[in-house]
Order: C-alpha cells, then sequence, then structure tokens
C-alpha cells in the first residue's frame, strides 16, 4: 500500500536521475555571488530558532561519530563545539571510524553514539532496519530545518525514502567542489594568439592547431574514462543514463537514445582517430592526467573544479590554468554537470536517550545563526571587520586552515555551510572559476529517484547488464573499433536487454517521489 507523504512543507520539485557522484577534493566553492558584508545576528522577531535560549535550554552531552578525514583530523578543543555550546548548551563528544566498518559495527553494537556522519545509501540500508530516526515525524520539534527543507526541495528529495521517511538530513553549501568543469592553459593560448573554443567544432580546430605546434602533445585530456561522459553529455544537451527530463518535467528519459549522444560519441571518434586525445584515455590515472597538465602535454581539460588551482601551484615557467565555458555541441546551450550538492549528513541514533537535544543540535546548525557562526567563528575570535568586511584573522590562510585549526566544514560540524568565507581565503583566479561555473549548470542533476527493495531487486541483474553493455559499446564506437554505422543496431540491442523495464521502474519511483512531497 503506498504511503503518502507526511511531510507538508515541500511543495513540487524538480527530479533529477543518475548520481554521477564524484566526491569533493578539497577545494573550495561559491555561489557566485560577490561576499556580502556581514549582517547582525537575527532578531528574536526574525529567528525561527526554537523558544530555548542556551540559558534556558537543558544540558546535554551527544556522543557524534564522524568519518576520519586526514586533511583534517578531529580535535577535542575544536572551536566549533566551544560555539555551540554556548549557543546550545550541548557538548558534542566527537567519535570517529577506525575502519569502514566502524558504522555497521556502532549500529549493531548496544552503545550507539547519538548521531552520526551517514551518506545516503547508509541512511536508506540502516533507517528502515530501525538503527535511525525518521526525521520527517520531529519537524514541528526543528523549524530552522523544515526552512531549509523548504528553501531547497531539490535536498529533500534526496534525502526522501520510498515511503517518505526522512532518516537524515543532508548538509548543504559545500557542494560546488564537486563542480567538473572545462580549463585551459591561457598562457599557451596567448603565446599563440588562441582563443578558447566556444563549441565543439571550434574545440576540434582548436586542438588541431595545438597539435601542429606541439606535436608530441594530446590537446585534449581527460581521465575518467566512459565515466567522463557524464561531464561531456550536458554540452549535447543530455545526460548518458537515465534522469528527469528538463523539456518533459516528471519523465524520466533515458539519454543515450537522444540525437545529441551520438554527436557527442561521433566527435570524440574524430578526436580519437587524429590523436588529439590520449589513445590510453580509458585507462587514464590521476597521476597520468596530472604528469600531462604539469609538462606541456595537454592544454585543455575537464576535471573538477579545485584541480586548476591545485595544478596551477605545480606549473613552472609562466604556466597557467584558466576556467573555460563549456563548449557547445549540440542543442542551444552548452552545460556542464549539475552536482552543487553534498551526498553527505547527519542522522540521529533511534536508540538515543537524548533525543531532545538530538533535535535541537540539528535545528541549530540548520538556522542562520548556525550557518553564520559555524562558517565564520565570532568576531575578534577568528576574525575582524574592516570597512563592512570580514577578514579572517592572519593565522588562517587558505580554506584548510578553517577546517584544521577550527572545525569549520567539517563532518556533523556545521549543517548549512556559507560557502563565502571559504572563498574569502581563495584567490582571484579560484574566485573566478567557481563564479562562471554557477552559471552553466544542466537544469536537472544526474541523479535517480530511489527504489523499494523490491524495484531494485527487480532490476539489478538487467540494470547491470545494461550498463555493461553500454561501457564496453561506447568505447568501441570512439576508439573505432566498431563503426558509427552500427549506432542503431547498439540503440537496438540496449532495447533488447530490457532499458525499458528499467525506465518505467524509475518512472514509477519518480511519480511516487512527485506524490510524496505534496
Amino acid at each position: 500500500m503506498k504511503r503518502k507523504k507526511k511531510i507538508s512543507v515541500i511543495g513540487a520539485i524538480l527530479i533529477a536521475s543518475l548520481i554521477a557522484g564524484c566526491s569533493g577534493n578539497g577545494g573550495t566553492a561559491t555561489t557566485g555571488n560577490e561576499a556580502e558584508p556581514p549582517s547582525a545576528s537575527p532578531s528574536a522577531e526574525e529567528s525561527t530558532a526554537p523558544a530555548n535560549t542556551p540559558s534556558s535550554a537543558p544540558e546535554a552531552t551527544l556522543r557524534l561519530l564522524t568519518d576520519l578525514k586526514e586533511i583534517a583530523p578531529p580535535k577535542p578543543d575544536w572551536a566549533v563545539w566551544k560555539w555551540v555550546k554556548e549557543e546550545t548548551n550541548i557538548a558534542i563528544k566527537q567519535e570517529t571510524w577506525t575502519g569502514p566498518e566502524s558504522l555497521a559495527l556502532a549500529i549493531a553494537s548496544g552503545d550507539m553514539p547519538d548521531l552520526f556522519t551517514v551518506f545516503p545509501g547508509d541512511a536508506q540500508k540502516y533507517g528502515p532496519q530501525g538503527a535511525f530516526l525518521d526525521l520527517s515525524k520531529h519537524l514541528d520539534q526543528m523549524p530552522n530545518v523544515k526552512k531549509f527543507l523548504d528553501a531547497k526541495p531539490e535536498v529533500a528529495q534526496r534525502m526522501t525514502s520510498p515511503g517518505g521517511q526522512m532518516y537524515h538530513v543532508l548538509n548543504d553549501g559545500m557542494g560546488a567542489g564537486n563542480l567538473m568543469v572545462w580549463f585551459y592553459r591561457d598562457d599557451i593560448f596567448a603565446k599563440h594568439n588562441l582563443k578558447a573554443p566556444t563549441t565543439w567544432d571550434e574545440l576540434y580546430e582548436t586542438a588541431k592547431q595545438l597539435k601542429a605546434l606541439y606535436p608530441d602533445s594530446y590537446p585534449f585530456t581527460f581521465r575518467h574514462g566512459v565515466n567522463t561522459l557524464r561531464a561531456f553529455g550536458p554540452q549535447f544537451g543530455v545526460y548518458p543514463y537515465m534522469y528527469e527530463d528538463p523539456a518533459a518535467p516528471g519523465k524520466i528519459k533515458y539519454g543515450v537514445t537522444d540525437p545529441g549522444f551520438k554527436v557527442m560519441v561521433e566527435y570524440l571518434n574524430k578526436f580519437y582517430q587524429e590523436k588529439l586525445i590520449p589513445q590510453d584515455w580509458l585507462s587514464m590515472d590521476y597521476k597520468a592526467w596530472t604528469q600531462q597538465v604539469a609538462t606541456d602535454k595537454t592544454f585543455m581539460t575537464i576535471q573538477y573544479i579545485g584541480q586548476i588551482e591545485i595544478m596551477n601551484s605545480q606549473l613552472q615557467n609562466g604556466g597557467h590554468l584558466k576556467f573555460m565555458a563549456p563548449p557547445l555541441g549540440y542543442g542551444d546551450k552548452a552545460y556542464i554537470q549539475k552536482a552543487d550538492y553534498e551526498d553527505y549528513g547527519i542522522a540521529v541514533s533511534s536508540k538515543t536517550k537524548n533525543q531532545d537535544a538530538a533535535l535541537r543540535y540539528l535545528d541549530f546548525v540548520y538556522s542562520d545563526k548556525g550557518k553564520d557562526i559555524l562558517s565564520w567563528g565570532k568576531e575578534g575570535e577568528t576574525y575582524t571587520i574592516e570597512d563592512g568586511k570580514r577578514n579572517f584573522l592572519p593565522q588562517f590562510k587558505e580554506p584548510n586552515d578553517l577546517r584544521k585549526e577550527l572545525g569549520i566544514f567539517t563532518s556533523a560540524a556545521y549543517g548549512v555551510a556559507d560557502i563565502e568565507a571559504s572563498l574569502s581565503l581563495s584567490n582571484d583566479n579560484e574566485k573566478h572559476s567557481f563564479s562562471e561555473a554557477m552559471k552553466y549548470q544542466f537544469p536537472t542533476m544526474n541523479m535517480t529517484p530511489l527504489l523499494t527493495d523490491e524495484e531494485r531487486n527487480a532490476i539489478t541483474a538487467t540494470e547491470e547488464q545494461l550498463n555493461k553493455y553500454y561501457d564496453s559499446s561506447v568505447a568501441k564506437f570512439i576508439i573505432g573499433e566498431t563503426p558509427m554505422s552500427q549506432w542503431d543496431a547498439f540503440l537496438e540491442e540496449l532495447n533488447k536487454i530490457g532499458a525499458q523495464k528499467v525506465i518505467d521502474t524509475y518512472q514509477v519511483a519518480l511519480d511516487r517521489l512527485k506524490e510524496n512531497i505534496k
């Protein structure tokens, strides 16, 4: 029997498809707006915080289990936990995973922490088993979380189970580091009076010119094999797999069947045959890609946005990389993947003896005040204000200093992040990259709606076969092992395998999700 969603705070949303998900790389991100002068903390009339104030709220201690990131190993004296205590009267005792099995072991033990950091897959696996609280039943206790979900329905849809439950709340604000963007060697282009290409035709012609100038180079390089087509697809108006068609909201589309996808494969075949891309593109790893970029062996690439500055720190003799707008391949407008979202969140143990405090903690980290304090810290402690602008104290020189020294932007230490805080410590080239990237995101995410266990079991074998055939076939088209004249036969085989069955299953899930969030 279909269960109606219990939440009435979210209107109709844009559902999307297939997580192309790759995690961020430690880069910063921005919404593309210039940093605004700081505003005062919300007044009593403006605040949506719960009635309890730090002075009147009951004192509590919450155990929090998080992952262990080497880039910012947790410290018990991180300032973020001090600020949380000052604002909520809640002390956080942070514990960390010791291995990939830590989450399962903690859940199986008779001594579960109060709070967990989890991926959506963890929430959907352990939540229905009774490990995590269904937060959809407690939104009246979390007005700030409710307000956040109202403002970010696309976040709510990614954390909503097929039955309408919410077993975790996703973080938000730092996701732009997941964007895959185009960038190029602007020093080389200036040296040879070349212009950044705006179409794939121009990309091809520019690559040929660079190949003539640098015969031992591969002017255009990428390193994620067939998966890179997920990043190329938006320049041709599609995602390769299944997603909600922005031209027909509410309908699942299988992108490989779109004419634009075939055009993309034809381009890549031409690039491969003329050795304008590496001949080992299917197996190129990060080390090989880095070597090419750092040694004048490539001049145009697509990669995670943070890599622009990482590679700029390695280039020598005036070498420099700059953001490039995505070139148009097919259709009316060129896009990059819509991927400025986070895939990590916070769950509450169903066994906690501190449920009210756990919900109060969540409500604070998703509040406007929590966002401000847990992103910037406090005036005099972490920043000063000069001419209406916040400036971090001199000891904080780069974004990761905020993580290492203060705990800012670390796991479960925020709900909503103000990315401008991180960006304020970035250089102008990096700020430009993030600002420009936000202008080109595809209208829908590369994500499929969640399936029930029954639905998933019904299509798992078919979907695996479908994806395996797709991967091998597309690779053969690009390297020329299969001629493009066989394209229609390729599409027919996808149908024989059961593409329509998979499409129909995701359509049912999409329809249900849209109904659940009414």
